[in-house]
């Protein structure tokens, strides 16, 4: 487990920092447009998305059909990319908090509820989104992965407003959600592993290296040099 957690970050350790300070930056400009909290929803989920590029990645550069002769349990590669977007997802929460914090100090006023808020916001759209993004990656391609993305995200928006506005936008009615997201995130992750998604990603992602079967007009033909 170590070892995949350690090749994951060797694909994203060289853009992770510059990801960092994008997002430090755009999160500091609509904190001052919107709210300092902001930022810990922009960092999460952020964060999050790069681990699932890691699953394209492995794709591209062949990995899966390589550890197919290595002493490696595709469960273990399931959980890996699950604890990463989880590893990455918290990173992000706690340094969009902390700079929520300065940025909160620096605008002169701090609101315990309405940080408590944006975490279970955070919380919310990361293990919402990853619950679907993280299975549709080993499944289809990398083109229907993008759609899948786009989609993911505004679809967990939509539900946490659509369960959260009703029962007034408060901390407890975004706990509420933040539970069902971990509840979900957790379910996605248990049929991945029992369904062994990295297999059907295999088999999809190495379809065009199948050997193919001689054409009929030359199935069966003798060779002109054999006696």
């Amino acid at each position: 487990m170590k070892g995949l957690l350690l090749k994951d970050y060797y694909l994203i350790g060289s853009v992770l920092w510059i990801l960092l300070a994008a997002m430090a930056v755009i999160g500091i400009a609509m904190a001052v447009l919107t709210s300092a909290w902001a930022l810990v929803v922009i960092a999460t989920v952020m964060l999050g998305m790069v681990s699932v590029s890691t699953i394209n990645m492995d794709k591209a550069s062949g990995w899966y059909k390589v550890s197919r002769v290595m002493p490696v349990a595709r469960q273990a590669v399931v959980d890996s990319k699950y604890l990463l977007y989880l590893l990455l997802s918290g990173v992000g929460l706690l340094l969009g908090m902390v700079l929520g914090m300065v940025a909160s100090l620096i605008q002169g006023g701090q609101s315990g509820e309405e940080a408590l808020l944006y975490l279970t916001i955070s919380v919310a759209m990361a293990l919402l989104a990853g619950s679907v993004t993280l299975p549709c990656s080993f499944l289809f391609s990398e083109e229907k992965n993008v759609l899948a993305i786009f989609l993911a995200y505004p679809a967990a928006a939509g539900i946490f407003a659509g369960v959260v506005v009703p029962l007034g936008v408060t901390p407890l009615s975004g706990s509420l959600v933040a539970g069902i997201s971990v509840v979900l995130y957790a379910a996605s992750w248990v049929l991945s592993a029992e369904y062994r998604l990295p297999r059907r990603g295999l088999r999809s992602g190495f379809a065009q290296n199948k050997p193919t079967a001689p054409p009929p007009s030359i199935r069966g033909r003798r060779c002109s040099l054999c006696f």
